[in-house]
């Protein structure tokens, strides 16, 4: 690949998980395709992670992972900080070395969530690089040698479509699929995953035009941001932020692809007590705003009378029933209240 070929911004979130991002990031820079920045935006974090981002660049780190071996001859690579309120362009332009390989670190005073965290590093890339596609990228991945290209071929094949993503699988399962993108049950307020837990034995080859996919990893035409406005909407803070922007590209007119031969290894890590309360007040209360923001009237109906007739209990008896704690449907029951108030 040569500097002719479509530029790609990739945009890594990182809070308090460079251990993640670190073995992202070696996976990244060995990659088969030249054409390509990385921006890791710090969304805030509380542990070192700016401190261990610094000493894997200079090379003073290691990363591990069972899919890769450490490359030591491409370090030091070159890291170019800044404050995301102190980013000047032109000092940019004077920090990036042809020499070696490049990382963009913009550091957020606070966590902005997923939504806004990705924003920032999307206007980044906007307003002080040249790029033709930006990529979201999920920090506990691992990425395939042949990442971009087929992706590209896709994407480059055909003015409408507007978003991609590869077939990705369990990090700990490498051979049992994630997901092939997703279908929406609009009656019922599901975000159906394609192929999950399945056994990849060639089943889900082919290029196919999807609903959704996930945001683990979307590749997206810069028009189709620009077009957009705001890529993620931060009224989530976390989850189905993905799903609504692919939503609103299909009502933009551009298609969707889940790509093959483009893949990806995804981690599922064991949930904490914390965690799994933050997730059951937050997907509780977005799936309103989601169905408010896109369904129709029938569906929304339908919809309420799936959520609360099982979907709701559903939840709450795994959570309780899960962590051995009476409390664990609190936030589930705040998130569905916030959810029924929330107006367009």
């Amino acid at each position: 690949m040569n500097s002719t070929d479509p530029h790609v911004s990739i945009i890594i979130l990182n809070w308090n998980g460079w251990e993640d991002t670190l073995e992202c990031l070696e996976s990244l820079y060995a990659i088969d395709y030249e054409n390509y920045n990385v921006i890791v935006v710090d969304n805030g974090s509380q542990d070192d992670s700016v401190e261990k981002i610094r000493d894997y660049c200079s090379g003073n780190l290691e990363t591990e992972s069972p899919f890769f071996r450490y490359n030591p001859l491409n370090k030091p690579i070159n890291l170019i900080e800044f404050d995301k309120d102190d980013v000047d362009e032109e000092e940019i332009s004077s920090k990036v070395s042809a020499e070696s390989l490049n990382l963009y670190l913009l550091k957020n005073d606070k966590n902005h969530g997923f939504a806004d965290g990705n924003n920032i590093g999307i206007d980044f890339a906007l307003n002080n690089l040249t790029t033709d596609y930006l990529m979201l990228l999920n920090n506990d991945t691992t990425v395939d040698k042949d990442l971009i290209g087929p992706l590209l071929k896709t994407t480059e094949s055909d003015p409408k479509i507007g978003l991609v993503g590869p077939k990705i699988y369990s990090y700990d399962r490498p051979s049992e699929i994630q997901t092939v993108g997703f279908s929406i049950k609009w009656s019922r307020g599901e975000i159906v995953s394609i192929g999950h837990t399945e056994l990849d034995e060639g089943q889900y080859d082919k290029i196919t035009n999807v609903d959704c996919v996930s945001g683990c990893l979307m590749l997206i035409k810069k028009e189709l941001i620009l077009e957009m406005g705001k890529f993620l909407d931060h009224e989530y803070f976390l989850y189905y932020e993905d799903m609504d922007s692919c939503v609103r590209t299909r009502k933009l007119g551009y298609e969707i692809y889940v790509v093959p031969n483009s893949k990806i290894w995804h981690k599922t890590s064991s949930t904490s007590k914390k965690a799994a309360q933050t997730a059951g007040y937050y997907t509780s209360r977005n799936v309103f705003i989601f169905m408010k923001k896109y369904s129709q009237k029938n569906q929304y109906r339908l919809f309420l009378v799936y959520f609360f007739i099982y979907k709701l209990w559903y939840s709450i008896g795994l959570n309780t029933v899960y962590y051995r704690d009476l409390k664990a449907f609190i936030p589930i029951l705040r998130g569905t209240k916030e959810g029924l108030a929330w107006k367009k």
